[in-house]
């Protein structure tokens, strides 16, 4: 028995010809004039392949299309379809712990051995709006700046066995097939500029971590950390070891799940950790009275009240902020389009660039292109959570952030 894919499948899915074989074979080959009339037919379909994806930009986001069964998209295979062979982990990859408790439905998220979970479902005309606008994204910094996209994957399925979600009927889409199966292939095969970036398979290498939070939605600063590491690697650079950095950890947070859970169910507080990235480094964002404030780019948590304890990151959420590490005066500079799992993420990318500009593509009003052209930015990484490709309206918000 396998977990249900996609909450909101097409009618007769059709496999995508880059990512699925035909599944059939024939004893012997085929009679010339066969394989002649193949080779014709494979010419004319990469032929319109090439056309479709070429002129997928002029064709605006305005109208997305329809179903994710055109040439732009992945498909949703049919369960009858083998999953493409699995991405290879780290010898020392971790298996994920079942629970010994029996999940606990309470409506937003499930609960179990007092670890909150936030359910996630697949959202078809979601997921491509978002496809759209990270290929939006790409087109418009073509010729200025590098374009990383990172979508984090929540903790149910990082952190549980498959095997688990399937006993108790679990009503949470299959992240690891939404993110390497659809939203991952579907952004390289309609812009191979963008680099993308994986963070699946690493994160369940380290499950066994504290990797993310039990009673919030987000991963904690070690999960932010291990995406830091993936995206070195893809832009060929060396990460900093973790250990470079000065620790500092606080009991009794309770997050946003908690929040949610009430009374129903107590979930167990949370140990905040926080690595500091050291030298001379500063951070500052407009305030609500559009005023700059200046920051600690991670904030002393001593005496912070347990539930506010993610405001030391970065200084939480806002639409615009800055982080300069003055020990690198002629580094490079990087824009950084996030949702809330990039405050876990950006203190890292200090040890590489002079500036971290940072918009939160939820309530950021300007544009995109236009601010990585005046810092004269290398980079341009988009970091969101996977919850952010299941709100059309929010792709659509992001796409227009680079117009």
């Amino acid at each position: 028995m396998e977990r249900e894919y996609l909450r909101r499948q097409n009618s007769g899915p059709q496999r995508h010809p880059q990512l699925y074989g035909s599944g059939r074979r024939r004893r012997g080959g085929p009679p010339w004039i066969v394989w002649v009339l193949l080779a014709l037919a494979l010419i004319v379909l990469a032929t319109v392949v090439i056309v479709k994806l070429s002129t997928g930009g002029e064709a605006g986001l305005d109208e997305p299309p329809e179903s994710a069964s055109s040439s732009f998209f992945y498909s949703p295979p049919p369960e009858s379809i083998p999953d493409p062979t699995p991405t290879p982990q780290p010898p020392a990859a971790q298996e994920p712990q079942a629970p010994q408790s029996e999940p606990q439905d309470l409506g937003s998220l499930m609960a179990a051995d007092g670890f909150g979970y936030a359910y996630y479902h697949f959202d078809e005309e979601a997921a491509n709006q978002y496809i759209l606008a990270v290929d939006a994204a790409g087109r418009a910094l073509s010729d200025t700046a590098a374009l990383y996209s990172l979508i984090a994957p929540t903790s149910m399925d990082v952190l549980l066995p498959e095997e688990y979600l399937v006993q108790h009927n679990v009503n949470s889409s299959d992240q690891r097939k939404a993110l390497d199966r659809y939203l991952i292939p579907s952004i390289n095969a309609m812009n191979p500029e963008v680099k993308t970036v994986p963070l699946f398979e690493p994160l369940r290498a380290h499950c066994g971590e504290a990797v993310y939070y039990g009673s919030d939605r987000t991963w904690t600063q070690l999960g932010g950390y291990y995406a830091y590491v993936e995206f070195c690697k893809t832009k060929g650079i060396e990460p900093a070891a973790l250990d470079s950095f000065t620790k500092e950890e606080y009991e009794g947070f309770l997050g946003g799940l908690s929040t949610e859970a009430g009374e129903a169910y107590a979930l167990d507080p949370d140990t905040v950790t926080a690595y500091l990235p050291g030298g001379k480094t500063s951070l500052r964002y407009y305030d609500e009275e559009g005023e700059l404030a200046q920051w600690p780019v991670i904030l002393n948590g001593e005496g912070y009240d347990s539930s506010l304890l993610y405001l030391i990151f970065a200084a939480g959420d806002h639409a615009y902020k800055e982080l300069v590490n003055e020990d690198l005066p002629e580094g490079p500079v990087c824009v950084v389009v996030q949702d809330s799992f990039g405050n876990y993420f950006i203190p890292f990318l200090t040890r590489h660039y002079q500036k971290v500009v940072v918009v939160d593509c939820r309530y950021y009003e300007g544009s995109v292109k236009e601010l990585a052209a005046e810092e004269g930015a290398e980079d341009v990484i988009l970091l969101n959570s996977l919850f952010l490709t299941t709100d059309a309206s929010a792709g659509e918000r992001l796409a227009g952030l680079f117009g």
